[in-house]
């Protein structure tokens, strides 16, 4: 029996470790990764079987606590593209909405899970939602925010993230990928606006970079990667940075037909050595809405220092600039109308993934941002060029240069584009690796 009780208290050790910050449900003898966000709202981590079962919530002992607290009057929301369970423990109420790791879900996912959730907790009072990813934080996060905002429980996604954080850690960092946080924020701009998301095509003709990162002795390689669906449908030439450069522009003599929900990765590729991953980050396209005034369309933006938001962790952080000369927003992209001919997207340091952690300024320095300038389908561009395929199938591009470049397969480059997961851990996006590309302070 003392063995017994020994075990339990050290299982439960390892479970508080690996819940980190997270707030665990500790009543009634339970001690579970699981959070009540409301009443009839949960977030928790993983059901885990067998041995993972050990570090993390065991499924048995979430089927015990949901049976005795909320029996016939729960459903399960999965939202792991990487792994599932038996759903007949949870009387086959199970819904999935999945999405990769660390990344914000594909954008017409949130409305029909927020929909979905809605529909189960209106059907009798005492029905309650349990949503849950891995560790039951960033992605859970994302939706249950999502929801919130749905159901009007909060007015802007800021209001609603920090509530998420406060209620599910104890240091309010909830979500904390910039991605996540701006998908979040568009659901909160579809919801405000009364707008319907629908895909818009953009044609990407320019990326530009500035200040450029800090590269270890001076001297780096930039590529970058633009993926679709997990579908790679463009990979730059390497671009070489040498000390002193400030602005790096990465040019396409075709622009780039881009729909949707977008990723963007950069690349450090020295010579005779392994590439580094730098950063990337997710935007979609329906809320591409800044754009230049005719005296900024050569494409050429200012150096200017960022606005201040709410950050990651509730404080205060730089978001995407907002800039003097550009005119007001509109309501979508879809509703503009006639416009100038240039769009453009730029994302300071804090709203790009990876990049956001590098809080000392090593490797980005605080006014960095990336730009991406863009025509609206229609607008007056030069040659567009989709991506086309082969005859296996396999997207192909046209580069800089006029050749063809392959697209190095349908099938994103877990080496180079993995949107499974770009950090170690669980969601928590917290993971330094700067000692990559840093230079002596």
């Amino acid at each position: 029996m003392s063995n017994t009780i020994s075990n339990m208290k050290m299982t439960n050790r390892i479970k508080g470790m690996v819940s980190k910050r997270r707030r665990r449900f500790t009543e009634d003898g339970f001690d579970l990764d699981l959070t009540y966000i409301r009443d009839n709202l949960i977030a928790m981590g993983f059901p885990a079987e067998k041995l993972e079962g050990v570090y993390r919530n065991h499924i048995d002992d979430v089927v015990k606590l949901l049976e005795s607290r909320h029996k016939d009057h729960y459903k399960i929301y999965n939202l792991c593209s990487e792994r599932s369970y038996d759903f007949k423990k949870f009387k086959q109420r199970v819904a999935t909405y999945a999405f990769d790791d660390h990344n914000p879900p594909m954008l017409d996912q949130i409305r029909p899970f927020c929909e979905d959730v809605d529909e189960w907790l209106s059907r009798h009072q005492e029905n309650v939602a349990v949503v849950h990813c891995k560790a039951g934080k960033g992605r859970t996060g994302v939706m249950v925010c999502c929801y919130l905002l749905h159901t009007k429980q909060f007015p802007t996604a800021t209001e609603a993230l920090n509530y998420y954080g406060t209620k599910r850690t104890h240091d309010r960092k909830g979500v904390t990928i910039p991605s996540q946080r701006r998908y979040v924020d568009y659901y909160a701009t579809l919801v405000q606006e009364k707008l319907n998301y629908e895909p818009v095509t953009l044609f990407l003709r320019k990326i530009q970079l500035d200040p450029a990162p800090i590269f270890h002795g001076g001297q780096g390689y930039l590529h970058c990667v633009i993926t679709e669906s997990k579908k790679k449908i463009f990979s730059s030439e390497i671009v070489e940075v040498r000390k002193g450069m400030h602005t790096i522009s990465i040019p396409l003599k075709h622009s780039i037909a881009l729909t949707g929900d977008v990723r963007v990765d950069f690349f450090n590729r020295p010579k005779m050595k392994r590439k580094e991953k730098l950063f990337h980050f997710w935007f979609n396209t329906f809320f591409v809405r800044d754009y230049l005034s005719p005296e900024y369309d050569n494409g050429e933006l200012p150096v200017e220092r960022s606005t201040r938001a709410l950050s990651c962790d509730g404080t205060t952080m730089e978001l995407p600039m907002v800039m003097s000369h550009m005119k007001p927003r509109a309501g979508s992209l879809a509703s503009l109308g006639h416009m100038p001919p240039t769009l453009v997207l730029s994302i300071d340091k804090w709203g790009l993934d990876d990049a956001h952690k590098d809080k000392h300024h090593k490797v980005y320095s605080a006014d960095f941002k990336v730009s991406l300038f863009m025509h609206r389908m229609g607008g007056n561009i030069s040659q567009a060029v989709p991506a086309t395929t082969n005859r296996t199938g396999e997207g192909i591009q046209i580069g800089m240069g006029g050749q063809d470049t392959p697209s190095e397969s349908s099938e994103a480059d877990s080496s180079e584009c993995d949107t499974t997961g770009d950090t170690t851990g669980d969601e928590d996006g917290e993971s330094e690796k700067f000692g990559l590309i840093c230079f002596e302070a």
